[in-house]
């Protein structure tokens, strides 16, 4: 019940064929980094990309996909990063991490527990952001944030994914009650601020991190989620996108909620029972 990590060893004999073929035409650049190129977590980077942007079983674009992952861990440092990470690094230490955390509503891995099967849980209270603080953050700075950001994200699920052996992806919950015509304006200004960093970091950051999410659930929507989707839909990938369930009534929200994740874990104001703090908050 409520089970969306698959086991990798079933997933890799379902894709072996393309992730050989992946295998044999990368092969020249897994040295330029090792936490993709070699490693315990080589396969699941595979197979990762295989599945998502191998749907046709042709290895021309997950290898291409593939290659500019590579370029952007270098060209950032994303394995020293990541090693950092592995050395006990949290996120309260990245760069950026207060200026963005005092105007999120949102969780990292909520603290309450997973997800039925294991998957972490990261919800976002969307409308409450402070998006004019957001926004006002200096771009390089928010920059390092989410090169950080996403990298944590991604080394939690490898870790998971080797404690598993499934291939694990979060559970993310977008809570939209309150969300009003109002704050179109706030999506707009996403747009811009995306495609300005798209252009400064020289590549799409959220396919450097592909199948990363098990399942997007929408809850509380607005009866205006149509637009807001048709403006920000393009930003995803497409795996990413189509996983995406909106769920506008009430009682059907917390129904399928609670299918993933058991009421002791569920925040309160979702429908669950835990009434502790769940929000991933500032520090000084």
């Amino acid at each position: 019940r409520g089970g969306m990590s698959k086991s990798i060893a079933e997933l890799m004999a379902q894709h072996q064929s393309l992730v050989d073929a992946m295998r044999a035409e990368l092969a020249p650049i897994f040295s330029q980094s090792s936490v993709v190129g070699s490693g315990q977590y080589h396969d699941i980077w595979l197979l990762r990309y295989a599945i998502g942007f191998g749907g046709k079983g042709d290895p021309k674009q997950p290898c291409e996909k593939f290659r500019k992952m590579v370029e952007y861990r270098v060209k950032y440092g994303l394995d020293d990063i990541r090693k950092k990470m592995e050395g006990g690094m949290k996120p309260h230490e990245f760069p950026g991490y207060n200026e963005a955390h005092n105007g999120f509503v949102l969780s990292f891995d909520l603290g309450s527990g997973r997800a039925r099967d294991g998957s972490p849980i990261n919800i976002e209270a969307t409308p409450k952001h402070k998006f004019a603080d957001l926004f006002a953050i200096p771009p390089d700075l928010y920059d390092l944030y989410v090169i950080h950001n996403l990298e944590w994200h991604a080394f939690l699920l490898d870790t998971i994914s080797v404690q598993t052996g499934n291939l694990v992806g979060y559970i993310k919950i977008m809570d939209l009650e309150g969300c009003g015509m109002g704050q179109l304006k706030w999506v707009y200004r996403w747009q811009g601020h995306s495609k300005d960093r798209r252009e400064r970091l020289g590549v799409e950051i959220l396919e450097c991190y592909p199948e990363c999410f098990a399942k997007i659930a929408v809850v509380n929507s607005p009866s205006f989620w149509g637009t807001i989707w048709s403006m920000i839909k393009g930003y995803f990938p497409q795996r990413t996108a189509e996983k995406v369930q909106v769920i506008s009534n009430k009682a059907k929200s917390v129904e399928a909620l609670l299918q993933l994740i058991a009421p002791e874990v569920l925040p309160l104001h979702l429908g669950g029972q835990y009434d502790g703090e769940w929000r991933m908050l500032p520090t000084a």
